[in-house]
């Protein structure tokens, strides 16, 4: 599904947009945008890892491979020409990607929909909180800088016949109007930005006033293992030395685009743009997380669970532990 021109603005100039051919345009200061693949492609450049001109190349491998292939098949083949994900990693990952709906659902829980609201999925990745939220709201629409997650995304809806409107754009210039949606979901994002403090400013404009902006994110105050990528005090180590230790263990720096963020840092952060916080608590890890990691990995996953449930120890894994979760409110500017 793809809205009205009315729904969109341009993000270079926040003018108004007007359909042209295949794409929009502004009429203010005459960019266009194209439409790919069904999908409005709203980016000034291309993300921290690919141009524009070699991601759009990616997104059409996946969006040809797609045509006969199932959504298991396509995240294989994603990670099988993607060359900053390890292979032995990769099926670890993939296993995040599928299992993300069930993994999610107690994110879009915890902002409370009440039905008919808007729900912006910002950074949707492969669409996993588009499907935890289907029948929670009346219009759900995910965002992402990644033309080739969003092919991800649409196949993944299109096999469950589900449907809401995906975007690409990144998130902090947004092709969206001031207050146009009631709660936004931004999972995995701000340590995936180029600037958490612009993104949360992007996502705090795009929220309505009384609604609720849900975030989640690895700590870089977590002495453990990265849980992404194993490495221990990530957050910690000087750049040099903890690029050093990602490609002595996994043969590339994984992490050399990631923007480490505190529980502290994105309160700041939210504060700054009137958005209150209402909630923290320790992420518990799902099994898709747990599965195929080492034996080490598996026995800190469960003494973290059992730790996050004792309310002493779940303060400490607030403030220190490896994954956080927050609800912020949108209160009134003053």
């Amino acid at each position: 599904m793809t809205p009205g021109s009315t729904d969109f603005i341009c993000p270079a100039c926040r003018s108004s947009l007007e359909p042209k051919g295949d794409g929009y345009v502004c009429a203010a200061c005459n960019r266009t945008y194209p439409i790919l693949f069904g999908i409005p492609d709203f980016r000034l450049q291309g993300d921290q890892y690919l141009s524009l001109e070699a991601e759009r190349e990616k997104a059409c491998k996946l969006h040809a491979y797609a045509q006969d292939h199932d959504l298991a098949a396509l995240v294989s083949y994603y990670y099988s020409i993607t060359d900053d994900v390890p292979a032995k990693l990769a099926p670890v990952f993939a296993n995040y990607v599928l299992n993300a709906p069930r993994r999610l659902q107690s994110a879009v829980e915890m902002l409370a929909p009440q039905g008919g609201e808007s729900l912006l999925d910002l950074g949707c990745g492969g669409g996993g909180a588009l499907v935890a939220a289907q029948g929670k709201f009346g219009q759900n629409t995910g965002v992402d800088v990644a033309l080739r997650w969003l092919v991800i995304a649409r196949k993944r809806l299109d096999e469950l016949g589900l449907d809401a409107t995906l975007v690409c754009a990144d998130a902090e210039t947004l092709p969206f109007r001031d207050a146009s949606f009631s709660h936004v979901l931004a999972s995995d994002l701000l340590e995936n930005t180029r600037s958490p403090a612009r993104t949360m400013k992007a996502a705090g404009a795009v929220l309505k006033v009384d609604g609720k902006l849900y975030v989640s994110s690895s700590n870089a105050r977590w002495p453990g293992p990265h849980p992404a990528t194993g490495v221990w005090a990530a957050g910690f180590l000087p750049e040099q030395f903890r690029k050093a230790s990602l490609e002595r263990k996994h043969g590339v720096d994984i992490l050399r685009a990631v923007s480490f963020v505190t529980p502290a840092s994105v309160r700041k952060m939210a504060h700054r743009v009137s958005l209150r916080q209402i909630d923290i608590r320790p992420l518990q890890p799902d099994r898709s997380q747990v599965d195929g990691r080492s034996i080490l990995f598996k026995s800190m996953a469960k003494l973290y669970s059992a730790m996050a449930k004792a309310p002493l120890f779940r303060t400490l894994l607030i403030v220190s532990g490896p994954v956080f979760q927050s609800v912020f409110v949108k209160e009134k500017a003053t």
